[in-house]
């Protein structure tokens, strides 16, 4: 009989026990989602100073072209065509240099792709008329 009170207090004192386990297995599943979802934000934070720093790039190559050029839609467009990495001064020197005086066939990829992709992306704003 002994075994049965202390069988059945043991079960007693687990079902009073489990709701707490319970409560506390949630409550450790919320704070485990709400760290995911901080993260989650820190991570879109970062991604929006990004974002923002590039666009601040892009907003300062289409002043210096309109100082320079003056057609604004010119100048947006070669602006946003542009690689991160080419300011507008070497965008400008890639236009002007021959590929010779580059040294291009010396370049590094990186360098060879940056004047290519600063020739197309005037060669693309231009074929848009605006100068005719």
């Amino acid at each position: 009989m002994k075994r049965f009170r202390s069988g059945m207090f043991c079960l007693a004192v687990i079902m009073l026990l489990s709701p707490a386990f319970t409560t506390l297995s949630r409550a450790e599943s919320q704070d485990d989602d709400l760290k995911n979802r901080i993260r989650l934000l820190e991570i879109q934070i970062q991604q929006l100073k990004a974002l923002k720093e590039q666009q601040k790039q892009v907003d300062e190559k289409e002043q210096q072209c309109l100082k320079a050029v003056g057609n604004s839609k010119f100048c947006k467009c070669v602006s946003e065509a542009l690689t991160k990495d080419v300011s507008f001064e070497q965008y400008v020197h890639f236009l002007v240099t021959p590929k010779e005086g580059l040294k291009y066939d010396t370049m590094p990829p990186e360098s060879r792709q940056a004047v290519d992709t600063s020739i197309a992306a005037h060669d693309k704003c231009v074929d848009k008329g605006w100068f005719k």
